[in-house]
């Protein structure tokens, strides 16, 4: 192990203690009955005129100081209601707020500890009002942290700010207040907290003690200060080993769908927290994520543990066929390993982005435990498939911090899929204001290398991109670089992001990236462009001049396109509609009106005359004068295909179907009897290995044949019947356009 590894497992292992600083959630409301003296019951959701005569009997929240309570709105403005004006009416509040205590304890690392919740006061905050940066003092015997519980009541503002050890959380109730939730937050005295400025409406609480009972070792919370200077000083001196990323075990396994910040077990949490909050101060990026251990082996069995169908039998009974898999994976064992791995699928939500699809091996890791022993979070087991024998299968999942240096982040990012460059840019957007130089200067290289070549993934969302150039609010780059990598990507750009880049630059830097769109011939980015345009079109602004210039192109936008194909109608269908809104601004526009008419029926069949033009005319065409004039055409090849009603064949004579030259043998045997104008039957008495493959052959083309087999004789019989299907699905067809013409004449 490195000099590295063992001065950072020495600090590590010196961290004890369980919990955080805060904890917060909010459950369904729960009538408390509250009764406020001199007011009387108050209902829910509090409304203002309730809280107005609240505050007629409540008097202004002091603050302490030092030893003294002082009055001070400078620093405090609030308004209180002590705990004895007020009582519950309702028994089940009590056991609501029971409730409550339980559910904080995980968070606060209390679990083992008796504690309960004394009610103080009732705080009521109207528009303004705020109280600045404090700690609570004790007010009782046994008093170690607060519980806030908000009532509903609308609000906006008023959010509670916790502070401890460098780290800080922002707890807003305004969210689950407003729909009738009952938000909560528990948090130690030692924290230091404020309440921001209420912005309207009423924040109104109530304040409880938490109190630990007698008799227990005392609550108290440890701060990482000390531990994250050390861990931060060795990790800046390491920044430099060729082990990137640095990847530290914590000691526990857990599930992918149960890995946050607040599951994380004992000593778990505040090595975790003391590692971030260190990689901050050194200039790492830290992640948490699941090191996995997989292992597949031989599957043994223990009987010890088996159902009451092996009880009785001997030890060595090896006839496994009474167990299914469940059975198998809960009974079961690994034997002989033949295949292990580890990797990392399941990243914590929290925090920074992933890096996805690293790749490490078991001795990069920095750990005092040793993998793969006790149970695994996850076994599998799998019976007897064919020749393969019993399998079995195991999962470890190992909590993990992940650090590697800033000053490393882009040949980091480099190797990473295209998704995952999004996704860090995204993330670098939302934290725009916090994101340092040298970052912001990595995000422009990342957003131009990216694009480079086309090679642009369909399910990709590229609109990360979009929100950067807002940030970087630079006309100058957007005509330089800009243009280049939206073009390449405009159709992977959400419609809400060009918006919002129209709303930050001038329309006519667009002018160019619209238009070589526009004629490239991708159908799917032409409707984009014609959904940005009617996006467009419902915003407030001076965007109409912009709009109209691009509307003027869409006759040349669609004959570069092919729409008339299978795969295209959906796509069709979109722009056909998109282009029915527009053409409102080329009312009365006879050579627009024409040109758009002519590139949409410049090439016809039936499909895209009934599926595409004629449908859509029918849904979203009516009033319209383009959508006439397509009508029009479309009533003429209507009527053309309706006036040549299918007939039925003159006799039994089919013709050979265009087959693969697999089957080429078997289409030689039915040669004859598919042109004989007067066999319809067919009978091919062979072994079933040859009738098999008459019958893939006749299900591999479209031809007027049934089959059936005649299970007399030995070998059996394949009969192949002549039917009339080719026929009828012509005259079915038939059938639908005359439906459809009536229908077209009536529009």
């Amino acid at each position: 192990m490195s000099y590295f590894k063992e001065q950072l497992l020495s600090v590590l292992d010196e961290i004890k203690g369980s919990g955080s600083f805060v904890t917060t959630d909010s459950k369904p409301f729960v009538f408390p009955g509250l009764e406020v003296r001199g007011v009387g019951e108050i209902g829910f959701p509090v409304n203002p005129l309730q809280i107005r005569e609240m505050i007629k009997t409540a008097h202004k929240a002091p603050f302490g100081k030092g030893s003294e309570t002082v009055l001070d709105t400078a620093v405090r403005s609030a308004w209180e209601i002590d705990a004895g004006e007020i009582t519950f009416s309702n028994s089940d509040w009590d056991k609501f707020i029971a409730g409550i205590v339980k559910s904080i304890k995980p968070g606060l690392g209390i679990e083992g500890h008796h504690v309960s919740a004394n009610l103080y006061k009732l705080l009521i905050y109207e528009s303004g009002d705020f109280f600045l940066t404090h700690k609570d003092s004790e007010k009782e015997k046994g008093m170690f942290g607060t519980l806030i519980v908000g009532l509903p009541a609308k609000h906006t503002g008023g959010e509670l700010i916790v502070k401890f050890d460098g780290k800080t959380e922002t707890i807003d109730f305004s969210g689950p207040s407003n729909q009738y939730k009952i938000p909560f937050a528990a948090f130690y005295a030692d924290c230091e907290h404020e309440i921001q400025p209420i912005t309207s409406g009423y924040r109104v609480c109530l304040i409880y003690n938490l109190i630990q009972d007698k008799g227990k070792e005392k609550i108290e919370l440890h701060q990482l200060g000390g531990f994250t200077e050390r861990l931060s000083t060795i990790l800046k001196a390491g920044e430099d080993e060729a082990d990137i990323p640095k990847i530290v075990l914590l000691g526990h396994q857990y599930t992918p769908s149960n890995f946050t910040m607040e599951s994380l077990k004992l000593n778990d949490r505040p090595k975790a927290e003391a590692l971030i909050l260190a990689a901050r101060k050194a200039g790492f990026y830290a992640k948490l994520g699941l090191v996995t251990s997989y292992q597949a082996g031989q599957l043994e069995m223990d009987y010890s543990k088996g159902s009451s169908r092996s009880r009785g039998r001997g030890r060595y009974y090896d006839d496994f066929d009474d167990y299914d898999d469940d059975e198998l994976s809960e009974n079961g064992t690994m034997g002989e390993v033949y295949d292990e791995r580890i990797d990392v699928e399941h990243w914590m939500q929290e925090g920074v982005p992933p890096l996805r699809n690293i790749h490490f091996e078991e001795e990069d890791l920095i750990s005092s435990i040793k993998l793969n022993e006790g149970d695994p979070v996850a076994k599998e087991a799998e019976g007897y498939t064919g020749n393969a024998g019993m399998e079995m299968y195991y999962w470890y999942h190992y909590g993990a911090v992940f650090l590697w240096p800033k000053k490393y982040q882009y040949e980091i990012l480099t190797d990473l899929s295209s998704d995952n460059k999004l996704e860090w840019i995204a993330w670098y957007n939302k934290h725009w204001d916090a994101v340092e130089t040298d970052e912001k200067a990595l995000i422009k290289r990342l957003a131009e290398e990216s694009i480079e070549g086309n090679n642009l993934r369909d399910h990709s969302d590229y609109s990360p991109l979009a929100d950067w150039l807002i940030n970087l609010n630079d006309e100058i780059y957007l005509e330089e670089k800009g243009i280049n990598f939206l073009t390449n990507c405009f159709r992977f750009i959400a419609v809400e992001s060009w918006i919002k880049l129209f709303k930050a630059y001038s329309s006519d830097s667009f002018e160019k990236i619209f238009t070589a769109v526009g004629g490239k011939g991708y159908p799917s980015a032409a409707s984009h462009l014609l959904d940005v345009l009617n996006a467009l079109l419902a915003e407030p602004g001076n965007y109409r001049p912009f709009i109209v210039g691009q509307t003027d192109h869409i006759p040349a936008y669609l004959n570069a396109l092919s729409l008339s194909g299978k795969d295209e109608h959906n796509v069709a269908k979109d722009i056909l509609r998109n282009v029915f809104k527009l053409s409102n601004l080329k009312t009365g526009d006879d050579t627009w009106l024409k040109n758009t008419t002519v590139a949409f029926t410049r090439v016809l069949n039936r499909g895209y005359v009934n599926d595409v033009l004629v449908k859509t005319i029918l849904e979203s065409g009516k009033g319209l004068a383009i959508a006439g004039r397509i009508m029009e055409i479309c009533k003429n090849d209507l009527n053309e295909r309706v006036d040549n009603k299918p007939q039925p064949p003159v006799d039994w004579s089919r013709p050979l179907p265009k087959a693969s030259s697999y089957y080429s043998k078997v289409w030689v045997i039915l040669a004859d009897f598919i042109q004989s104008p007067t066999q319809q039957i067919f009978d091919y008495q062979r072994v079933q290995g040859e009738r098999s493959e008459m019958e893939n052959a006749i299900r591999n083309v479209t031809i007027d044949l049934k089959t059936e087999t005649i299970k007399k004789g030995s070998p059996h019989t394949l009969r192949l019947i002549k039917t009339q299907d080719a026929y009828q699905r012509e005259l079915t067809k038939w059938e639908a356009d005359v439906a459809l013409l009536k229908k077209a004449s009536d529009f």
